[in-house]
């Protein structure tokens, strides 16, 4: 979170300058030790965080590539003649973490043409545009939940 602020900090200055750079480091160890003391951030927890990072990295690549497949068939729907017969689907996953659950409800959200409408728990409650779009719901073809049981092991995934 240190390097985040700090970054954070060197970007909204636009510019590197030696005065800049020791008071973002002062600016940003005074609230990494801030939120230490208030929020329950630790170097533990950040290190945790770092080794999660390529699982993170591909997950993004994965949820990109799904948005652009999804695109493509919104795409098709709307420019077919035929009218679009929406569905609902139900489905329990198998994720036992809050975030991750969480996170699997958004990465189905940000997908064109699938809507997260209700999560209880472990059950979730799916609207989709058309039949093709549920397909990628079934249980086997689930590839969100993949990359998301990475994160069970380790810690919370923050939403």
């Amino acid at each position: 979170m240190f390097l985040l602020c700090l970054l954070l900090w060197i970007l909204f200055n636009g510019r590197i300058t030696l005065e800049i750079l020791l008071f973002g480091i002062a600016v940003s160890a005074a609230v990494y030790a801030v939120s230490c003391a208030l929020l329950g951030y630790s170097v533990q927890k950040d290190l945790a965080l770092a080794k999660k990072l390529p699982d993170v990295i591909l997950l993004f690549f994965v949820l990109l590539r799904e948005i652009v497949k999804s695109n493509l068939g919104v795409i098709k729907a709307v420019y077919s003649r035929q009218q679009p017969q929406p569905h609902y689907t139900e489905f329990e996953t198998t994720l036992k973490k809050t975030g991750t659950r969480v996170a699997l409800a958004d990465c189905i959200t940000l997908t064109p043409g699938t809507i997260t409408g209700t999560l209880d728990g472990s059950h979730y409650i799916i609207h989709c545009l058309n039949q093709e779009m549920l397909d990628g719901l079934e249980p086997e073809k689930r590839i969100f939940t993949g990359q998301l049981i990475k994160f069970e092991d380790g810690g919370e995934v923050q939403p």
